[in-house]
């Protein structure tokens, strides 16, 4: 199962991934305020749910504001990206530009995770998918048993990731859109990191970027 919820002023959507086991993992925690921050925290004690893993996409302040808090809430490291652990560190001059509370990335312990791997809790299995081009570090967590890939910032309904911020690179981007993204099955549910869900096939035929 897979619970949306939209946070901060970017409106990025936070993940909750859970099965009939009562175990889940939270994708970008992006809570900006303790409002947001309680939205979680009830979620999780609605559903008796254990949290497992604290994933995220790719290192940009929007959605990883919240990760500080997360860790803290639910004793786990965040991980993510072990390309990413660069763009880590200007979380701080990031959240100045973009209107966002600072946040102590020392911290964080970092679970540093690489494209391929498997990550499991209660029945579910999610591979690592990179995903890299808007952001380094960038990853997409692919579940195939139930169909469904959520995709941070690299793929969008009929859009991809911007790629003039630190580290953008438009034919990587697209690269890995092709070979590791749109290779998946045509029902495959896309879950973005901001905006409405989509589906593989959707995007193959309409999005304007990838015709």
């Amino acid at each position: 199962m897979v619970e949306i919820i939209p946070q901060n002023h970017f409106e990025v959507n936070t993940y909750v991934l859970y099965d009939e086991t009562g175990e889940c993992a939270l994708v970008d925690v992006c809570s900006q305020t303790s409002g947001e921050e309680r939205e979680i925290i009830d979620f999780v004690k609605a559903k008796g749910l254990k949290v497992k893993y604290i994933l995220l996409t790719h290192p940009h302040i929007d959605h990883l504001c919240g990760a500080e808090f997360a860790c803290r809430e639910f004793n786990l490291p965040l991980s993510m990206s072990q390309d990413g652990l660069e763009v880590l560190k200007t979380a701080g001059w990031q959240a100045e530009a973009m209107g966002f509370k600072r946040i102590n990335t020392d911290a964080i312990k970092i679970n540093a995770i690489l494209p391929g791997e498997e990550i499991s809790f209660g029945n579910i299995r999610l591979k690592t998918l990179e995903s890299s081009g808007h952001c380094p570090g960038s990853l997409s967590y692919y579940n195939a048993k139930e169909g469904y890939v959520i995709t941070g910032d690299a793929l969008f309904n009929q859009s991809i990731g911007r790629t003039d911020l630190q580290g953008g690179d438009l034919d990587l981007l697209l690269y890995n859109l092709k070979r590791n993204i749109l290779t998946l099955p045509d029902s495959t549910v896309v879950y973005p990191g901001h905006g409405p869900q989509t589906t593989i096939k959707e995007e193959k035929d309409y999005n304007p970027f990838l015709l």
